[in-house]
């Protein structure tokens, strides 16, 4: 590697940084990656204490520091991230990654275009409106001529890319609202409405409490209604509040159709929700950020029918695309929607140009689109079609494992390729489970998910929900995400032979000697 002085103190080594990236710089990242590949989270301890410790600082350098000594610093900082990549980390919707976004995302980030307008992204740009239109294609199958003629139109969008999943979702309410509306919440009131909400089930994503805040609305506009065995939303729950809504003069300004619940995988009723919102004139969307890789599956495809029937559809790369985080899309079955929260900058984005930076909700953004090109190209439908095939399967796999097992209890047959069950304490297992042994149950598994979390081999996350054989009770969930392609069966039976370890132990110290004894919630 290139000999540094200590400090980079004249301009000459200031702009050495921004010359071409040093070889031996890059095979110290490539040595450093390897090295946490073959590790797992026990390297690193999970605790909070141990985290603020190592970074305790508030100031900068005065003066730069060599590279050599950054890389020494990275070094102590790796090691404690999490193990996305390994096959027995089964906990969150976080993809890993194909190996040919790591030189992919270098070329991204050193060509550093912005897509919000065509000055500083220029044939990118139109990557972008490419990308939307196969993904426009892939949930609402129009023919070639509506792409032959709305791609590239300049006063029309399929769609947008966003940060992510989150981002989409609150553009989808503010195309809603703007249908409603305009940009004037007063309109509202002089159609006669006293207020404004939108409705979904109790399992819609919390970025739409998110949404509704920052239009102005609040939390309390966003309507959870009940969902029925198979944790859907109740459609009769849906009739009533409608019905409730009329009598206190509620515009409702969306209908959100989940797609994928981050709980268990459930996917609502698309097209009962689809006609009741045609029949009430109510802007109907769709999350579809877990669920909506599904429709390149031709097995599975038919589980998210009525999705084409959706104003909006929200998808999220980094989930089942298995492309970068920060790659979130919008799309828009009617290609005029996007103008009714169209802006422009005189010094940026104009009128007249076709800069998505007039659509999107974000300014300044990374080319993202990119990624998924990349996957398009290399994976192909088919190639995505058996990959998520391969995780259902998977999912279907453990579910049979736990089903099989008394020291475990599904709470739900997998949907999709998500999984939520619990472990249950021997002196439980095999009884009739009342609530306070459903406590009991609930204390066990938040102890277990910790335990297993600190060790670091093996991970599944958690969730707290009430499942409708128990009642309202709230139950503590485990909560495994079958997303890695590398996972086999024998990583399956390692993860739940980890939990029986561990539970035993925790058993013995919660209702044994040290009964009583709780860990902290988290």
């Amino acid at each position: 590697m290139t000999p540094w002085q200590p400090g980079l103190e004249n301009l000459m080594k200031l702009t050495e940084l921004f010359a071409l990236p040093d070889p031996a710089f890059g095979q110290a990242m490539t040595a450093l990656l390897e090295t946490f590949h073959h590790s797992d989270d026990s390297q690193a301890p999970y605790q909070h204490d141990h985290f603020t410790h190592q970074l305790d600082q508030s100031r900068m350098p005065t003066v730069g520091i060599s590279m050599d000594n950054y890389l020494a610093r990275l070094a102590t900082l790796v090691p404690g991230a999490s193990h996305l990549t390994s096959p027995r980390y089964m906990g969150h919707m976080t993809a890993p990654l194909p190996a040919f976004t790591a030189e992919l995302s270098r070329l991204l980030v050193m060509l550093n275009q912005n897509p919000m307008k065509m000055e500083s992204s220029r044939l990118l740009s139109f990557l972008e409106r490419e990308v939307l239109a196969k993904l426009h294609r892939l949930i609402y199958r129009a023919d070639d001529a509506f792409y032959s003629e709305q791609m590239h139109a300049k006063d029309a969008a399929l769609g947008v890319m966003t940060s992510g999943g989150t981002i989409a979702n609150v553009t989808a309410l503010w195309l809603a609202r703007n249908r409603a509306c305009g940009d004037n919440l007063f309109a509202l009131y002089e159609q006669g409405y006293r207020g404004a909400v939108i409705l979904g089930s109790r399992l819609m994503h919390y970025s739409f409490d998110k949404g509704m805040d920052l239009l102005g609305l609040g939390a309390h506009s966003v309507w959870r209604l009940a969902t029925d065995d198979q944790n859907r939303l109740d459609m009769a729950e849906l009739e009533q509040a409608l019905i409730q809504c009329k009598e206190q003069k509620l515009k409702v300004l969306a209908l959100v159709g989940v797609a994928g619940s981050t709980d268990f995988g459930s996917i609502d009723p698309l097209p009962e929700l689809a006609a009741i919102a045609a029949r009430e004139q109510i802007h109907f969307h769709v999350d579809a950020a877990w669920g909506g890789p599904t429709l390149f599956s031709p097995r599975y495809q038919g589980l998210l029918a009525g999705i084409e029937l959706a104003d909006t559809v929200t998808l999220d790369g980094h989930k089942q695309l298995l492309v970068p985080l920060g790659t979130g899309m919008l799309l828009c079955r009617q290609p005029d929607l996007m103008m009714t929260v169209k802006r422009e900058a005189p010094y940026a984005i104009r009128a007249s140009s076709f800069d998505q930076g007039r659509f999107t909700l974000e300014g300044t953004r990374p080319a993202n689109a990119l990624y998924l090109d990349a996957a398009f190209q290399l994976f192909g439908q088919q190639g995505y079609a058996r990959l998520i095939e391969a995780n259902y399967d998977r999912a279907r796999l453990m579910a049979d494992l736990i089903n099989k097992d008394p020291a475990f209890e599904l709470m739900s047959a997998p949907v999709m390729n998500l999984l939520s069950y619990r472990c249950i304490p021997p002196h439980l297992q095999g009884k009739a489970l009342d609530e306070a042994a459903n406590d009991q149950i609930n204390q066990f598994n938040v102890a277990l998910q910790k335990a297993q979390r600190a060790e670091g081999h093996s991970f599944v996350s958690r969730t707290q929900r009430a499942v409708g054989r128990y009642g309202a009770q709230p139950l503590t969930l485990l909560r495994a995400v079958l997303l890695n392609p590398l996972i086999e069966e024998p990583h399956i039976r390692e993860l739940l032979a980890d939990q029986q370890r561990l539970g035993a132990d925790i058993a013995r110290q919660l209702f044994g000697q040290a009964s009583g004894r709780e860990l902290d919630a988290k």
